[in-house]
C-alpha cells in the first residue's frame, strides 16, 4: 500500500487551489462539496468556475501563483501544467507541512485525490496510487451501478441501530454480526421500493425483538 486511505474533514477549514481551468474546477468542487473554504490563484479562470466560486465557499485572487499563498491553508491542490509552479508550490508545502496534490504529477504529492462516490454518509474512494486516473473514474462508475441510493439509507439505519446497541452494551462482535445482516440484498430491496413493513420485519429479526421505526429515528415515509 504506497498511499494511506484517511477521510478529512474539511468543514469551515480553508483550503488552496492554484489554477484556473477544467482541473481547478474538478477539484473546486470536490472540495466545497466537503464544506471547505477555497481560495484560487490563477490570473484567468473558467466562467463556470468562477460561478461555483460566487456561489459556494470560495476567493478568487486574480494573479499568477506567488510564494506565501499556502501559509494558513490545511491543504493545497495545484492543477496547472506550469511545471515551475508546480516545483515551487510543492516546496512550500513541505516547507510548512501542508498537505499538497499536485494534478496529474504523484512524485510532487503528498496526498492524492482518488476517484469518490457518495451516497448519503457512505463515502467510497477508488485510487489507483496515482498511475490510472481514468481507471480509479471507471470503476467508480462500475460502483455506482451497483450502490444506489439505497446504500444511504441502509447507513442512517445502521447509525440509529448503533445507537441502540450502544446503549444496550451489545458486545462489539454481536453489533459487527447484526452490522452485516444489513447488508442482505431483500433488506437492501426493501429500502429501494420503500418498503417500510419489510423493513422493519427484517429489523426485528436482526433484534430479536419487536422494534418501531419511529422510536430508532428512521423515517418511513
Amino acid at each position: 500500500m504506497k498511499y494511506f486511505p484517511l477521510l478529512l474533514d474539511l468543514r469551515g477549514r480553508s483550503c488552496v487551489v492554484i489554477g484556473g481551468g477544467s482541473a481547478a474546477l474538478q477539484k473546486c468542487r470536490i472540495l466545497l462539496d466537503a464544506g471547505a473554504k477555497i481560495t484560487l490563484v490563477s490570473p484567468r479562470i473558467l466562467p463556470a468556475l468562477a460561478d461555483l466560486l460566487r456561489h459556494g465557499a470560495g476567493t478568487h485572487v486574480p494573479r499568477a501563483y506567488q510564494r506565501g499563498d499556502l501559509s494558513g491553508h490545511v491543504l493545497a491542490v495545484v492543477a496547472t501544467n506550469d511545471q515551475a509552479v508546480q516545483e515551487a508550490a510543492a516546496r512550500e508545502a513541505e516547507q510548512l507541512g501542508i498537505l499538497i496534490n499536485v494534478v496529474d504529477n504523484p512524485e510532487r504529492c503528498s496526498f492524492i485525490m482518488p476517484a469518490i462516490l457518495s451516497r448519503g454518509d457512505l463515502t467510497v474512494a477508488v485510487s489507483t496510487a496515482g498511475r490510472s486516473p481514468g481507471f480509479s473514474g471507471a470503476l467508480r462508475d462500475r460502483l455506482a451501478e451497483l450502490l444506489g441510493p439505497e446504500y444511504a439509507r441502509a447507513v442512517e439505519v445502521a447509525a440509529r441501530l448503533r445507537e441502540r446497541w450502544q446503549r444496550q452494551s451489545i458486545p462489539l462482535p454481536e453489533r459487527r454480526r447484526r452490522a452485516r445482516c444489513l447488508l442482505d440484498e431483500e433488506f437492501l430491496a426493501a429500502l429501494r421500493r420503500d418498503d417500510w413493513s419489510l423493513v422493519q420485519r427484517h429489523l426485528e429479526q436482526v433484534e430479536g425483538e419487536p422494534i418501531s421505526l419511529a422510536e430508532l429515528g428512521v423515517e418511513s415515509s
